[in-house]
């Protein structure tokens, strides 16, 4: 992976010797390359994949999913979350973070960095909210630009993974014909 961000260096080591993160027990950074299990279409039956509106959409989350660096997952929960590098591969440090449930949708993420995104979306639920999210990253020594979610930065993306999702999709099936299979 190229230019690891600062934040992801700093708790992929912690990970490494055994420390939690600040967000959630359940949420684990993956190693370079590693496909989060939100992706596994093991599930699918043949029947299922027969239909051409369940292939063009495993193959559209599947070809947008190629254009993500994915960097961790929450397996309680069956999220995923990663950078969207898109079709014009952004580079990490330029990339937006998103995430992926396990319904096969794509989210774009508020905040400059993995560190800011996951602490906005954990956030909700810890006993002690953003501020103190915020609080357990700056300890150690990562960079978080927002005292309040709400200040975060909007990715502006275009085209962004859902719509990109969308469009695949859209092509895929058009182009399955009536009733035929599509390539997959």
């Amino acid at each position: 992976m190229s230019m690891v961000p600062e934040d992801l260096a700093i708790w992929r080591r912690r990970q490494a010797a055994g420390k939690p993160n600040p967000w959630s027990e359940s949420l684990r950074l993956l190693a370079d390359d590693e496909r989060p299990a939100a992706l596994d279409t093991g599930y699918l039956t043949a029947e299922d994949l027969a239909n051409p509106d369940i292939a063009a959409n495993v193959r559209a989350i599947g070809e947008t999913a190629a254009l993500i660096t994915w960097v961790a997952e929450d397996e309680d929960e069956g999220r995923a979350f990663g950078y969207w590098r898109g079709p014009d591969d952004l580079p990490l440090a330029a990339a937006p973070v998103v995430s992926l449930d396990n319904e096969g949708q794509f989210q774009l993420l508020r905040g400059a960095n993995l560190s800011e995104a996951l602490s906005d979306e954990y956030g909700q639920w810890t006993d002690d909210g953003y501020p103190g999210l915020v609080a357990q990253c700056r300890s150690r020594g990562v960079t978080i630009s927002a005292d309040d979610p709400a200040e975060l930065p909007e990715p502006t993306v275009s085209p962004t993974p859902a719509e990109h999702h969308v469009a695949r999709y859209r092509e895929l099936l058009a182009g399955s014909g009536s009733g035929a299979q599509p390539a997959g």
